[in-house]
């Protein structure tokens, strides 16, 4: 089938339907066009794309259709495929698709090939105590390329360093700052000196293929 769509197909358009912009799935693609051989109606349902958020949604979609269009060889302009692409919508959503398509990050198909990339997530530990004159370098904690499993990692962490302390951890005597993804104490007018913290970086995770004649290193 999908030969025969790529050798025959003529007059390419998309069907899209979802449920709505707040929440996408259930959501259903299809490819129809007509053949060139018998003029029939040619369709063709596409596999989801195993996301759930909109952005994440529309960012599949997008880079979809935009891989199609060039192997079809249907060499459109940015301008006519992202209207194609806006046409595709219901006609109470296309400025908000438009909206999302003017957003920085989605100004080119190649930053939303670079948002799909898989993502490492590391956690790092930062520490002074200049009384005892320790400066060590940061340290690698973990990698994980689950974000909810770093950091659940890092508030086990958290806990460990408040129960190892040297003076007991209290609200009294060090100050806390936190979010989702990194903690933070420190004395109060002290913090230059001694301060400990955790925190999550997040990378892109790239597989590289190593040539025959390389060696490892």
């Amino acid at each position: 089938m999908a030969i025969h769509l790529a050798e025959n197909i003529t007059d390419v358009d998309w069907h899209l339907s979802y449920q709505s912009m707040e929440c996408v799935t259930p959501y259903q693609l299809c490819l129809v066009g007509r053949c060139r051989i018998c003029g029939g109606r040619l369709c063709m349902e596409q596999k989801p794309f195993g996301v759930n958020t909109t952005d994440d949604f529309l960012a599949a979609l997008y880079r979809h259709l935009y891989q199609f269009h060039r192997n079809m060889g249907q060499r459109l302009s940015e301008k006519e495929f992202r209207s194609k692409f806006v046409e595709m919508f219901r006609e109470e959503d296309k400025s908000f698709v438009t909206e999302w398509l003017a957003r920085p990050e989605n100004s080119h198909v190649a930053r939303m090939y670079r948002r799909s990339v898989r993502k490492i997530y590391t956690i790092v530990h930062t520490s002074v105590d200049a009384d005892r004159g320790s400066f060590p370098d940061p340290l690698g904690m973990g990698s994980y390329t689950d974000q909810q499993t770093a950091r659940d990692e890092l508030w086990r962490l958290v806990e460990k360093e408040k129960e190892e302390m040297d003076i007991h951890f209290d609200p009294d005597l060090y100050r806390e700052e936190y979010g989702d993804d990194f903690w933070e104490a420190y004395q109060d007018g002290y913090a230059a000196a001694w301060f400990t913290r955790y925190q999550i970086l997040e990378c892109p995770l790239y597989s590289v293929d190593k040539k025959e004649d390389e060696k490892d290193v």
